[in-house]
């Protein structure tokens, strides 16, 4: 009985790291970022390695629509018009972030993990660029459909 449980647990654990990794159509991020057109701005979303999070993948809000999931060692990129935004993520949509996009302008946000009394989820935080550049190195981008 010991044998089969242990059996259950690592066929178990096997889907689900298979089930984190990043999509067929990524793409592994080695250097710089794509261009973007100086009229536009473009978000950048990204998550940090929670272990304890690892299956939960968190969704992306930008004034209340998806702009997706994002999986671990996957970074997603959304291009947007200049203007005001209200950044949220599905795990904390109750302490959303709002920003003044420029043209030409690139921000990034981290869904980190983090815990309450009751919980443990994904919250976000903007990231200063240069740092992010650092933490994305090696993830894949995957690009806007």
């Amino acid at each position: 009985m010991h044998s089969l449980t242990k059996t259950f647990a690592i066929i178990s654990t096997l889907l689900i790291l298979t089930a984190c990794g990043a999509s067929k159509r990524a793409k592994p991020i080695t250097g710089s970022l794509p261009a973007i057109s100086p009229e536009n701005a473009r978000i950048y979303f990204y998550r940090s390695q929670v272990p304890f999070l690892a299956a939960v993948e968190p969704e992306f809000l930008v004034n209340g629509k998806s702009v997706g999931f994002v999986k671990i060692n996957q970074v997603l990129y959304r291009n947007a018009q200049p203007g005001n935004y209200e950044i949220k993520i599905s795990s904390d949509i109750e302490n959303p972030i709002s920003i003044l996009l420029k043209p030409g302008e690139t921000r990034f946000f981290k869904a980190y993990g983090t815990t309450s009394i009751i919980r443990s989820y994904h919250a976000i935080k903007e990231i200063a660029e240069d740092a992010a550049l650092k933490e994305i190195q090696g993830q894949k981008l995957l690009a806007p459909e």
